[in-house]
């Protein structure tokens, strides 16, 4: 086995840690906003410490195997591809943590009514769910899935978009509700940005895999409305 080979499955390894931690924080923070569990939400806020030292020593590993092997082709494009994941995994770990921190400050359970109305189970779920399936398809190196991810985020952009409207119209109702109202909406703009992020991770796997920087030409656009991987391929060469 070459050096490399050992170097990038140890790294390899390092980033399977890191997103498994992440995606637990992330059921954590599932769970504590749909249970109102003010415990679990310090636990999160206690383990962000854990994610930002797996940002770090998954950065110098990246920065050591540039340095001494000087990757090409396939190894670079993952390496690279590495760097950016890592980062945005981190910032997932920054933003789950800052809506452990907004449910504690709302103070009270949340209206069942209302968080039925929002969708906001099912924006959970799903939103957990592109964040499992982006990772897995960067790992497993599968493009189909990777691909995906784009037509589910859109679902996620809706009920973002429908809760802003019911929020703000809850809050002319009822202004003495404002705070709290304007803390729900904020979880609910952290979870689409998590999505988002989702779908960086994805576009990561396909330039691991093809070497096509879907976010530069709006690749992940034409998928979903040309049909496939056939047609937004034969745009990108």
């Amino acid at each position: 086995m070459r050096l490399i080979e050992a170097e990038i499955r140890e790294l390899k390894h390092k980033v399977l840690d890191m997103a498994e931690l992440v995606l637990l924080q992330l059921e954590d923070v599932i769970h504590a906003v749909h249970h109102y569990d003010v415990d679990t939400a310090r636990k999160i806020r206690k383990n962000e410490k854990k994610v930002d030292k797996y940002d770090i020593k998954i950065d110098r590993r990246c920065e050591r195997i540039l340095a001494l092997y000087q990757p090409v082709a396939n190894d670079l494009r993952f390496v690279t591809s590495v760097l950016k994941i890592n980062a945005f995994l981190e910032q997932i770990g920054d933003i789950i943590n800052g809506i452990a921190r907004k449910l504690m400050e709302i103070g009270h359970d949340l209206e069942i009514e209302l968080l039925t109305r929002l969708r906001l189970q099912d924006m959970m779920q799903l939103t957990r769910k592109i964040v499992n399936e982006s990772l897995m398809a960067f790992f497993r190196e599968n493009l189909d899935q990777a691909k995906s991810i784009f037509i589910q985020d859109d679902e996620i952009d809706t009920i973002h978009r429908d809760a802003f409207t019911i929020i703000t119209e809850r809050i002319q109702q009822n202004p003495a509700q404002a705070a709290e109202l304007i803390q729900l909406l904020l979880i609910i703009k952290s979870l689409e940005k998590i999505a988002d992020f989702a779908v960086c991770i994805a576009e990561e796997a396909i330039f691991h895999v093809e070497g096509i920087m879907y976010r530069h030409n709006e690749l992940k656009f034409i998928y979903r409305e040309a049909g496939g991987e056939q047609n937004a391929y034969a745009i990108a060469t």
